[in-house]
């Protein structure tokens, strides 16, 4: 092959590649450069800002503070704050977790130490996560919704392995979340029904209060940095705690929010002693 062939080739690879730089899977951006494709998750997915922080205040339940850092449209850094309604364990634990992109692949490394891998499903989204003995799996519909989600904890105990499952089916209805059926480790399910409001969740928030039943508790960075799923479309209005143990009562939780320059800063609810909380978003 002589010389201008080989030029001639080369550019034509060029353009071929420049035809895949801005393809979109479920949702999910992937972009290239002249040497790879690289991928470029982000959330939200409709063009609205994105979160850069979250705070809780009042009493709040067990949750975690934010402080997300970008790289055009994917999160390249997470500051997470464990909240507790225990004042001698609030704040009591933080950890930085810093994410790298490949040719549809995501590195995740935490300065808690625990080794992370993640394997991603054809859309882009975390199919499996390995944090230390303890091994997550999430599916998703054909749209990128989270379909249902389980964690298996293991512990070794004189030579023998124990294993711990804790599971949610979620259903999604017109792109907003209507129910989850979370089940913990040798319990009953509780059934949580979700009402929506009809303003847009244009920075693709997760509901107030509900990150230990949609399966991310101390790791919604990564629903945030848009490895988790498509968020529920509309604003949540409330969300109804039905207990089939019998041991609790149940309990309604509603949201009030406060929108600003079409982003939503601060969502105001009572928990379910009957005590003011609220959660102010940074963007």
């Amino acid at each position: 092959m002589n010389h201008q062939m080989k030029k001639r080739m080369k550019t034509l690879t060029k353009i071929f590649k420049a035809t895949l730089c801005l393809t979109i899977v479920g949702g999910i951006m992937a972009a290239c450069s002249d040497d790879e494709n690289i991928f470029q998750p982000r959330l939200p997915q409709n063009g609205g800002s994105p979160v850069v922080s979250i705070e809780h205040l009042g009493t709040v339940p067990s949750c975690f503070d934010w402080t997300f850092h970008y790289s055009g449209p994917s999160m390249t850094q997470a500051v997470g704050t464990r909240r507790d309604p225990e004042p001698a364990h609030d704040k009591s634990y933080s950890y930085t977790s810093s994410l790298s992109y490949g040719e549809m692949s995501v590195g995740i490394k935490n300065s808690s130490k625990e080794n992370v891998s993640v394997r991603l499903n054809a859309l882009g989204y975390i199919q499996t996560m390995e944090v230390g003995n303890d091994t997550y799996n999430f599916n998703y519909d054909l749209n990128g919704y989270m379909m249902n989600w389980e964690k298996i904890s293991r512990e070794n105990s004189f030579g023998q392995v124990q294993q711990f499952i804790t599971r949610a089916a979620i259903t999604f209805r017109n792109g907003n979340l209507e129910k989850v059926v979370y089940t913990e480790p040798d319990d009953k399910p509780v059934v949580i029904t979700f009402t929506s409001t009809t303003l847009p969740n244009m920075n693709g928030l997760l509901p107030a209060t509900t990150s230990k039943e949609l399966g991310c508790l101390g790791f919604e960075h990564l629903y945030y940095a848009g490895l988790l799923g498509r968020s529920t479309a509309n604003l949540v209005k409330s969300v109804h705690y039905d207990f089939a143990d019998g041991t609790h009562n149940d309990y309604t939780t509603e949201y009030e929010y406060s929108v600003r320059n079409g982003n939503t800063v601060l969502c105001n609810y009572h928990t379910k002693d009957g005590n003011v909380a609220s959660v102010k978003y940074g963007y």
